[in-house]
């Protein structure tokens, strides 16, 4: 009974600063995640030490990365997706291809195995969606050119989250043969025929959807959808993640889509605030104290790189200066798919612990200083700007 109230103590102790860590943080105009990430770090063993128990929040967490794959194939909005496409697939597949380039360079220098390389391209390619979203919002850009494009690109990087847990998922295995690699291309085929299909509505499956009952369960259903999908996904050998999505892709596509997702919405809510409690609780502030330098220099280099990338792409793509500038630098974080990629690379071994310490530090502080960083840029895009119509006019008055 002891252990069982102490368990509850720590518990009740987690969701009270958790709640106070995110409603500090919304009044500061930050999103709400990364009062969850001080929290945990807070509680955890580097700070005060209440919270020990990283296996029960780091199953908790796990399955909140299943409904956040199960969510993003929920509001898999095609329509939306389909005036930004392009724009969107050409920047992440830059982004990706930038970020591998770079990790292979590094690889090259301190003799990385290839897996690791691939692990850590994959990792500093992505961005978060949440953070993004939010700055978005804040801005009052969501319905906006900017905010359609941006939403477009995220919407691209969580679907490149998928073959990208598939192929890190190979790495796990001791003998990888030819029918692993052929399961692969057949699951990314299957997933793009099943995204073509539902773009299109057939007949059929609006007459199966209209079949589903609606009941005061529905939420559980849906989590019961989610889970099993992405159980059985597991046993194929395929990533957890992969079923979960299709079945968040299946669901988002049915006329009571938005019933499913009223209900499960406040269970997400609860999970993803587990999800990044974990990841405070995951941070060593000793190591971070020690290689403090290090990683803020590893942090610099990816926002930097980044957010020039981000912007060179689209101002190739066409967008205005303003428009690529600001997309370029909210994207510029590394996203929360991220710290599934590195813990999938420790768990093969491919990043041993002291990597992926350097890893969770890197994305949690990238994280909290978005939103600086962001505003950092715009500032010096504002300045820039003054500076340009001023010179325009000195040229004026000369003539």
């Amino acid at each position: 009974m002891e252990e069982h109230a102490h368990a509850l103590s720590n518990l009740a102790i987690l969701l009270v600063f958790a709640y106070v860590g995110g409603a500090i943080l919304e009044k500061l105009k930050q999103p709400a995640l990364v009062g969850y990430i001080l929290v945990g770090l807070l509680l955890g063993p580097s700070v005060l030490g209440i919270v020990h128990d990283r296996e029960t929040i780091g199953f908790l967490a796990e399955m909140g990365i299943l409904l956040l794959l199960f969510i993003v194939g929920m509001e898999l909005d095609l329509k939306k997706f389909k005036p930004v496409y392009r724009v969107a697939i050409l920047v992440t597949t830059a982004q990706i291809v930038a970020s591998l380039s770079a990790s292979f360079m590094l690889g090259a220098l301190f003799d990385w195995p290839i897996q690791r390389c691939i692990i850590i391209g994959f990792a500093i390619s992505l961005s978060s969606t949440a953070v993004a979203i939010k700055l978005l919002h804040d801005m009052k850009e969501t319905h906006t050119t900017l905010g359609r494009t941006t939403i477009g690109i995220l919407i691209a990087q969580d679907i490149a989250v998928i073959p990208m847990l598939l192929i890190i998922g190979l790495f796990g295995s001791e003998h990888k043969g030819a029918e692993d690699y052929i399961s692969i291309v057949l699951a990314l085929a299957f997933m793009a025929a099943l995204i073509t299909a539902l773009s299109k509505k057939p007949q059929w499956f609006n007459a199966l959807a209209a079949k589903i009952p609606e009941h005061s369960q529905i939420a559980l259903l849906g989590l019961a959808l989610c889970f099993s999908a992405a159980a059985i996904s597991d046993y194929a050998g395929l990533s957890a993640g992969y079923g979960a999505f299709l079945a968040g892709l299946v669901i988002g596509n049915t006329s009571k889509a938005h019933k499913y997702e009223e209900q499960i919405a406040p269970i997400f809510d609860v999970l993803m605030m587990v999800f990044f409690l974990s990841i405070g609780l995951m941070i060593d502030l000793e190591f971070m104290a020690d290689k403090f330098w290090r990683i803020l220099a590893l942090l610099a280099t990816i926002m930097v790189l980044k957010t020039i990338i981000n912007i060179s792409f689209l101002r190739a793509m066409g967008l205005s200066k303003r428009n690529s500038t600001v997309m370029g630098a909210a994207l510029s974080q590394i996203g929360e798919f991220s710290f599934v990629l590195a813990a999938l690379g420790l768990s093969s071994a491919y990043i041993s612990d002291v990597g992926y310490k350097y890893v969770v530090a890197a994305i949690a502080l990238s994280l909290v200083m978005t939103p600086l960083w962001l505003y950092t840029v715009r500032k010096l895009n504002l300045i820039r700007h003054k500076r340009t119509l001023a010179t325009k006019r000195d040229r004026l008055n000369h003539d």
